[in-house]
C-alpha cells in the first residue's frame, strides 16, 4: 500500500494539469480563442482595432532590399481595406489547406532591420486544417483577416477553404493523430510537430485520416505519430528536443521551422496543452517561482529544485526549456538566434540548441532571466 502511494505521488510530480493550464491560456491571453464560439456578427470597430494595433519596431527598416518608406506603409494599409470594414460584419469560417503563413500586413513583402531572416511582417505558421474565423477581406481580395485559435492576422485567401461553424465543431470532435517528429507528408500535404490530424476510422495500425477539403488517405502509425494526446513524459520531451537539435532558427516559422516560442507551443501540444504563441504571452502561464536572480549561484540552486522539461525560463523576447542537470551543469534547450557569452562576445547560434551553461560560458544568462515558470 505504501509502495503504491509512493508511486502515485511520484507520477503526480511529473504530471501536467492540462485543464488548469489551458484555462489559464484562455483566461489570461486575449489572442486565445475557441474559434467555433465566435458570434455570428462582430463589431467593425473591434476588427479595425485588431488590424491596426500592432506596430513594426522603431528604427531603420527595409522592405525586401529597399528602405521602408511612408509610401510603403500607405500601400500596406490601403490593401488592408480599413474603409471597407462594416459596422457589423458577418463572421465566416474556414480551414487552412496547407502549412500557411500569417502576416501582420496583407503582403508577402519582408520587413526587416538588415537581416531578412527576421521578418517583422511574419506572425506565425499555421498548420493544415487550422480552424479560422474570417473577419475581413483585403482590397484586392487576395488576403483575408482571420482569427486562429492563438493568433490573428492576414492569410492568403487561396490557402483557406470555406467551412461552416458545424464543420469546425465536427472536425474538432473527431479522433486524431498527433505528429511527433519535425514534419510528415500525407497525401502531398505537410504537417509539422504538434499538428493534429483527424481520422475517420482505424483498422489495426492503419488510420483513414482527413486532409484539407475532406480528402481521405490511409496512413500507418509509426514513430512519427501518436494517437491523441499523451501523458506528459520528461523522457519523451527530451527525445523530441534532442531529435530537433541543429534545426535552423526560423523567426515566426516563416520557412516551416521554429522560433523559441513556437518550439515550446508545438512540443507541449503533444500533451494536450494549448499555449499562446509568443514568449510574453507564455510568461503569463504556469506557476511563477522567480522573477529574477541576484547571482548565478542562486539561479543554479533554484533550478535544482524545479522539474526538468516542465520549467520555462523567460528573457525579454525569448523562452528557454530547462532540461535538468548534467554532471552538475544546467541544461537548456531552445530555438535561439544568438546569446551573449561571459566575455561579452555575441554567439550567433541560429538553431535549436542544447546549452550547458558552465561548459558554454554563459553563466551571465541569469542576469537576463525575468521569470521562471513551472507548468504543473
Amino acid at each position: 500500500m505504501i509502495l503504491l502511494l509512493i508511486l502515485f505521488m511520484f507520477t503526480l510530480s511529473f504530471s501536467l494539469n492540462v485543464r488548469e493550464i489551458n484555462s489559464q491560456s484562455y483566461q489570461l491571453v486575449e489572442y486565445m480563442k475557441r474559434v467555433e464560439e465566435f458570434p455570428d456578427y462582430i463589431d467593425g470597430s473591434l476588427v479595425r482595432e485588431w488590424i491596426t494595433r500592432d506596430r513594426l519596431p522603431e528604427g531603420k527598416l527595409y522592405v525586401d532590399s529597399n528602405e521602408l518608406t511612408q509610401r510603403d506603409m500607405e500601400e500596406f494599409l490601403r490593401e488592408a481595406n480599413l474603409e471597407g470594414i462594416r459596422e457589423k460584419g458577418r463572421v465566416l469560417f474556414g480551414f487552412t489547406i496547407k502549412r500557411t503563413n500569417m502576416r501582420m500586413y496583407p503582403s508577402d513583402k519582408t520587413v526587416h532591420k538588415g537581416d531578412s531572416r527576421v521578418d517583422y511582417n511574419q506572425y506565425t505558421l499555421l498548420e493544415p486544417l487550422t480552424p479560422l474565423a474570417i473577419l475581413h477581406s483585403s482590397r484586392s481580395g487576395e488576403w483575408l483577416y482571420v482569427h486562429a485559435p492563438f493568433m490573428r492576422g492576414w492569410v492568403k485567401s487561396s490557402l483557406i477553404v470555406p467551412a461552416s461553424r458545424d464543420d469546425l465543431r465536427k472536425v474538432k470532435s473527431m479522433p486524431f493523430l498527433m505528429v511527433r517528429v519535425s514534419k510528415v507528408s500525407l497525401g502531398g500535404i505537410e504537417f509539422g510537430l504538434g499538428a493534429r490530424v483527424p481520422y475517420y476510422r482505424r483498422e489495426g495500425n492503419r488510420y483513414l485520416v482527413m486532409l484539407p477539403g475532406k480528402k481521405k488517405v490511409w496512413v500507418e502509425k509509426g514513430r512519427e505519430f501518436q494517437e491523441g494526446y499523451t501523458n506528459f513524459s520528461p523522457e519523451l520531451a527530451k527525445e523530441i528536443l534532442e531529435g530537433l537539435l541543429g534545426t535552423p532558427y526560423d523567426w515566426g516559422g516563416k520557412e516551416g521551422r521554429w522560433d523559441c516560442s513556437s518550439l515550446v507551443q508545438n512540443l507541449y501540444s503533444l500533451f494536450g496543452l494549448e499555449l499562446p504563441r509568443n514568449s510574453a504571452q507564455q510568461a503569463l502561464i504556469g506557476r511563477v517561482v522567480s522573477k529574477g536572480f541576484k547571482s548565478y549561484e542562486e539561479f543554479k540552486e533554484t533550478l535544482r529544485t524545479l522539474p526538468p522539461f516542465r520549467t520555462l525560463l523567460f528573457m525579454k523576447g525569448h523562452v528557454i526549456l530547462y532540461g535538468g542537470m548534467e554532471k552538475g551543469d544546467i541544461v537548456l534547450y531552445h530555438a535561439v538566434n544568438s546569446l551573449n557569452t561571459e566575455d561579452g562576445t555575441r554567439w550567433h547560434i541560429r538553431s535549436i540548441h542544447k546549452n550547458l551553461v558552465e561548459r558554454d560560458r554563459i553563466r551571465n544568462i541569469h542576469k537576463a532571466i525575468i521569470s521562471v515558470n513551472v507548468l504543473d
